[in-house]
């Protein structure tokens, strides 16, 4: 069935609810009611709408009683006329929804009611004709962004030398990832001896030096870091960083790395690295190791390689903050990740389960692609 192009929809806290059908169903015009608890909201989805190409006009509408909710009613369907038209009922309440509908499709020629029930990646139809459509995927991390109200203001993908320089270290990432719970200690001592080089930003200390000569499987993931230029180590307490961006490497990029990669290979819908959002409110800038768009969600992803298990106040902290974050971004249907090269203990991951944060930690980072997967396909 055509269905019209032109959309009227209800601001709501959670606007992906309305982008999706606006794009899914290719509008040109969509008209957005505004209650007074709604501006920012219907600020945030004009923005996400208009940044597509689509035409939008923000409408008033008072829903302080049940008399002026019958008299917004009748005014906006005056207004809108006898022209074809798409209505989403999913946002606003059930007086409003019940009294738009009802005034609409006593002056509309072609009324086409619509629910986006996310939860089951669905358009429910109920008028002209009761039907079910299967959502697509059709938001990227921009569209998702804006309609929470940030924008991108950075990423690592974009970058073509970052990505070269990824690629040249490609054998030991993956070494690091796949097999972290064996190198468990070691990364601790990198990532302290990374942080002394790189602590004064004005000047780099390279030279650093461990506590005693490392041997076995840790001597030879600095051999290979030492073959590919990252480091100079003879095989001594002395390890000497490269450059700043190799001690960053070290310090945990490596572990933004390895999901790039993996992420790099399975292809969902969008995704970034090193991503840096602001609120178009208030101006404040976040940091997201790694986030990912499929079927209209947003994943966000916290990369950690060292600090776990010493402070559970702070360990709680990070997890509350990524969870936050997440929420922000993303909205009620995003979903979070926090990836650890290191073991965290049975407490903390019950904490995280109350934030609905998931974990991956030490010997499970390699299964991170199954993980992703399973995401992809809900």
């Amino acid at each position: 069935m055509t269905r019209p192009t032109r959309h009227l929809c209800i601001a709501t806290g959670q606007n992906l609810a309305n982008l999706i059908p606006s794009l899914q169903l290719g509008a040109t015009e969509v008209m957005i009611l505004e209650t007074p608890a709604m501006r920012d909201a219907a600020t945030n989805l004009k923005r996400a709408l208009e940044a597509r190409g689509i035409a939008c006009t923000r409408i008033a509408f008072d829903d302080a009683t049940p008399e002026a909710i019958r008299t917004s009613a009748e005014a906006i369907a005056m207004e809108l006329g006898t022209e074809p038209l798409v209505f989403n009922a999913t946002g606003g309440h059930k007086l409003m929804t019940l009294a738009l509908a009802g005034n609409l499709e006593a002056l509309a020629d072609d009324l086409h009611l619509v629910y986006a029930e996310t939860r089951h990646d669905r358009l429910d139809w109920l008028k002209p004709l009761p039907a079910m459509d299967p959502m697509t995927d059709v938001l990227g991390i921009d569209d998702i962004l804006r309609a929470q109200g940030y924008r991108r203001t950075a990423d690592g993908n974009r970058d073509a030398f970052w990505q070269a320089d990824a690629d040249a270290r490609a054998n030991l990432t993956r070494k690091m990832g796949d097999d972290a719970e064996r190198y468990e200690r070691f990364f601790g001592t990198l990532n302290r001896l990374a942080d002394y080089a790189l602590a004064d930003e004005n000047r780099f200390a390279p030279r650093q030096e461990f506590e005693y000569a490392p041997g076995g499987r840790n001597a030879e993931l600095l051999s290979e870091a030492r073959r590919i230029g990252l480091v100079r180590w003879d095989d001594d307490t002395v390890l000497t960083f490269a450059s700043p961006e190799a001690a960053a490497y070290f310090r945990g990029g490596w572990l933004e790395e390895y999901v790039w990669y993996k992420l790099r290979g399975l292809r969902p819908h969008d995704w970034a690295v090193n991503l840096k959002t602001q609120s178009y409110a208030t101006q404040v800038e976040n940091e997201c190791d790694a986030v990912v768009a499929h079927r209209n969600r947003l994943l966000v992803i916290e990369c950690k390689t060292s600090g776990f298990g010493r402070n559970e106040t702070r360990d709680v902290g990070y997890i509350y903050k990524l969870a936050q974050l997440s929420d922000q971004l993303g909205g009620s249907m995003s979903r979070k990740l926090l990836l650890s090269a290191r073991p965290i203990n049975d407490d903390i991951r019950h904490r995280a389960r109350d934030y609905r944060v998931d974990i991956l930690a030490a010997a499970d980072v390699r299964e991170l692609v199954d993980y992703l997967k399973r995401w992809m396909r809900g």
